[in-house]
């Protein structure tokens, strides 16, 4: 409870002035539609996040009997760890960009990422609508794996700020141009062309820390300023509140994949 109060405290205090100086889409109150339903995800997430942290790092021990090799656990171990940490964002950003990549073209993966994406405003908030299926996939999916290569407790926690920064950031109503920037780590214009509700885009830019994924398996796609307009799924609105969210992906009426979808307005 006390890290989810100072997360809170500490995103708000940042991101709230920078969404007024800078925004992208101006809004007239701070508090915009839905914001108590992206604020009860916020809680979820951070509670399961720690939750997920505590036990693989209790299990730590037990995972590391199953390390392909004790000689790269070593070679890791022996690095910088700036570079230890550096490698470590990159190893993770492969995991996540394909386990990312799965979850749009996944029907049954879909079902739960429809939710993250559900969302029709983009801010500091909205990153924070993820499913709590989809916290458990990818924070287990990404994390044993860089406990098994042998990274130290230091470049891990370093990650761990970084994923919870940058997941606020790129998501946030902050206009940054970012120029080379873009190219080198996600910013908002990059993550927002992917929640864009726009054909062009619903296969693009799958990478969470570097463009530079994306780019070596074809999905980069940034015009040069523009921003998009509209957010959101296709088809088909998920229901509103926290609950009925978490219930829609088990129930037979779920909401149609991106592929298939034939209703709903597209953008050009």
């Amino acid at each position: 409870m006390d890290w989810f109060i100072l997360a809170l405290l500490i995103s708000a205090l940042i991101f709230i002035p920078l969404e007024k100086l800078y925004s992208k889409d101006p809004q007239q109150n701070i508090l915009r539609p839905h914001w108590r339903t992206d604020l009860s995800y916020f809680f979820v997430s951070h509670m399961l996040v720690q939750f997920i942290l505590i036990f693989i790092t209790a299990s730590s021990s037990f995972l590391i009997g199953w390390a392909a090799s004790t000689d790269l656990q070593s070679s890791i171990q022996t690095l910088p760890v700036a570079i230890q940490f550096l490698l470590a964002v990159f190893v993770a950003d492969l995991g996540q960009y394909w386990l990312h990549r799965f979850y749009h073209v996944v029907p049954w993966l879909w079902r739960f990422h429809a939710v993250h994406h559900s969302s029709t405003h983009m801010d500091w908030l909205a990153g924070s609508r993820i499913h709590f299926v989809e916290i458990l996939l990818t924070r287990t999916a990404v994390l044993v794996p860089l406990i098994l290569l042998g990274f130290s407790p230091h470049a891990l926690n370093a990650y761990v700020i970084l994923v919870g920064i940058q997941a606020v950031l790129a998501h946030a109503n902050i206009r940054i141009n970012g120029g080379w920037l873009n190219y080198l780590v996600v910013l908002p214009r990059y993550h927002h062309w992917h929640h864009a509700r726009h054909k062009d885009y619903m296969y693009k830019n799958y990478a969470i820390h570097l463009p530079i994924v994306d780019m070596l398996f074809g999905t980069f796609k940034l015009p040069p300023k523009e921003w998009p307009t509209r957010y959101g799924i296709f088809g088909k609105e998920l229901p509103s509140g926290i609950l009925s969210q978490h219930l829609y992906p088990f129930k037979k009426n779920d909401v149609n994949h991106q592929a298939t979808t034939k209703s709903g307005p597209l953008d050009k």
